[in-house]
């Protein structure tokens, strides 16, 4: 594989996102700042990972197979969208301090990733040009600041 990876980059990411959620999870009935805090630290993350594949990677793909490069972007926006919404539901419990099952938005965060880490990263190594991807990764980097 070469020196410059997007998969690399950004299973890091998504191994940080499921690791600050994993700590939310496991101290969800300690100090609510704690929680409140941490989680808004979780969304403010997941929100820039999405950002950043929205804006720093997709925008620069131009996929070979016009049409299931295209439906792949698709059905990750949609995740994305779906994953956010579940994210407002928990942040409400949260706030209520009512029960909170973690179990939908792991599985939603566990099967998004897997598709991106599986499918779509490891194709857009594949065909983005290093220049490209050198400054996408430079993008991705001053995003995550």
């Amino acid at each position: 594989m070469n020196d410059i990876s997007i998969l690399n980059l950004m299973i890091k990411d998504h191994n940080s996102l499921m690791q600050n959620l994993k700590d939310i999870e496991e101290n969800v009935n300690k100090d609510k700042s704690y929680i409140t805090r941490s989680f808004n630290n979780f969304k403010w993350n997941l929100e820039k990972h999405f950002f950043v594949e929205e804006r720093a990677i997709f925008t620069f793909y131009n996929p070979e197979k016009i049409d299931e490069g295209y439906n792949t972007f698709l059905k990750l926006t949609k995740e994305h969208t779906k994953i956010l919404a579940k994210v407002k539901e928990v942040e409400k419990k949260i706030k209520e301090q009512n029960e909170i099952d973690f179990e939908e938005l792991k599985d939603l965060l566990i099967n998004h990733k897997t598709l991106e880490e599986n499918k779509m990263y490891p194709i857009l190594d594949e065909e983005i040009a290093e220049g490209e991807k050198r400054f996408i990764i430079q993008r991705i980097k001053d995003i995550k600041i």
